[in-house]
């Protein structure tokens, strides 16, 4: 097992928009970097050239709507953060391949309602119908085929 030698590692932390495109950091060291408005830490390798892990989408206070799965808010983010949700609104999943996933929390006062895109189903729920997650909860959705959900 190798070890660093060169102890010119780099440190920052800030905004996701303001971390740095790239370092000049030399082969062995590495960078890392923390967006504190998104909660994510960024790992840079001299070698790799690249941050990592990539970023994941974040979308925060956001405002639960409607009261069906046609009216209520569609979910743009990987990870997506309510505030303000009113008894009987929600969010609908957005449609992706095999393998696409989103975080849903809610920090809103009243429980929020998660459908799944039209025609589809979350766990073994029938075609169309939400999932409750209770104020102050949350859940990752994936998505395991183009229309069946899974939570947890």
């Amino acid at each position: 097992m190798g070890h660093s030698t060169l102890i010119t590692d780099y440190f920052g932390y800030g905004t996701a928009a303001d971390r740095p495109a790239s370092l000049n950091i030399p082969s062995g060291c590495l960078g890392f970097y923390y967006a504190a408005d998104v909660g994510q830490v960024y790992a840079w390798d001299g070698a790799w050239q690249a941050w990592a892990p990539p970023p994941q989408s974040f979308a925060g206070s956001l405002t639960a709507a409607g009261t069906t799965q046609g009216s209520a808010a569609v979910l743009a983010a990987d990870v997506n953060m309510f505030t303000t949700v009113a008894a009987g609104t929600g969010a609908v999943l957005t449609a992706g391949p095999a393998g696409t996933w989103q975080k849903v929390l809610n920090r809103g006062a009243a429980a929020l309602l998660v459908y799944p895109p039209s025609g589809g189903a979350i766990d073994a729920g029938a075609a169309n119908a939400p999932v409750t997650i209770p104020a102050g909860g949350g859940a990752t959705f994936w998505q395991n085929t183009t229309t069946q959900w899974y939570s947890e």
